[in-house]
């Protein structure tokens, strides 16, 4: 679920930032601009996040043969300086949200929590640094995801920031790879089951199947019953997002979809490119 555009960072003085004569430098970073955490809620739980940096390129494909250590820290997510836009599509704010953020009438923290070391998240390693072992591709900083800390109903997040390779070698940390946003959100594992939607010819029985952590398949895609058409979407974070489907037309969530108060799956200003648009769906538990 990483968003699919890049973001430019701040340069920190200490991080090296040239990716000139790439063929020659070994490239590290972070391989994905957001890191996603979904977890199944459990009280009392904590769970165990290894967050990738990657060998990414350069020196004819080859990695290092010694180990690389680079260093990281907490960054801040205005140093990463997002549109409204982005922040829309990193977090799947509604339309509302970020026309308050380019208006300036609101900030990104009052839409989604600021994930704070200590409470929500720990960093195991105590030294702040990642060891790449020679001739390999990757290693993971090591964290711990606290349950209880994190709201259910919303996204909680913060910004992991390399910021300076410590060993010798034509290695440097790729200048849009050095930072990532790590969203951690808790998923429902309990919407599966058949559910009924009241159309305009009748009523309709769709099926939904979990395919776990929050992950789940609707047999049809809504507008079709009975066709086949699967789709897939999350149920994380209070919000019920579709991801795809077997058709290139692109799926249209205005707002995202949520399970109200009877247990009923509403999704309005949904539509399907090229389609319909604008309707209102409501899944119905059987």
């Amino acid at each position: 679920m990483a968003s699919v555009f890049c973001f430019s960072c701040l340069v920190d003085d200490e991080v090296e930032n040239t990716t000139q004569n790439e063929s020659l430098a070994r490239v590290y970073g972070f391989k994905e601009d957001v890191t996603l955490g979904n977890f199944v809620g459990e009280p009392g739980a904590t769970f165990e996040m290894g967050v990738p940096v990657h060998y990414l390129g350069g020196n004819n494909g080859l990695p290092d043969n010694t180990e690389v250590k680079i260093t990281y820290e907490i960054g801040t997510i205005e140093d990463l300086g997002l549109t409204p836009t982005e922040y829309a599509t990193i977090f799947s704010l509604t339309k509302a949200q970020r026309i308050a953020l380019e208006d300036g009438n609101a900030e990104i923290r009052d839409f989604v929590d600021e994930a704070i070391e200590g409470t929500h998240f720990d960093l195991l390693d105590a030294t702040n640094e990642v060891v790449v072992p020679a001739n390999q591709t990757f290693d993971l900083i090591d964290t711990h995801v606290y349950n209880d800390a994190l709201d259910a109903s919303k996204i909680s997040f913060y910004v992991l920031h390399l910021k300076t390779i410590i060993t010798s070698g034509n290695t440097v940390i790729g200048e849009q790879l050095k930072s990532t946003i790590v969203k951690l959100q808790l998923c429902r594992t309990d919407l599966a089951g058949t559910y009924t939607i009241n159309y305009s010819s009748g009523p309709q029985p769709h099926v939904i199947t979990h395919l776990g952590n929050g992950n789940y398949q609707l047999d049809s895609m809504m507008g079709w019953p009975g066709s086949g058409y699967t789709s897939y979407f999350y149920a994380c974070a209070g919000q019920l997002v579709f991801t795809e489907w077997q058709f290139s037309n692109e799926i249209i969530q205005g707002v995202p979809g949520y399970v109200d108060g009877s247990g009923n799956l509403v999704f309005s200003q949904f539509g399907i490119e090229d389609v319909y648009s604008g309707r209102t769906y409501t899944l119905v538990p059987n």
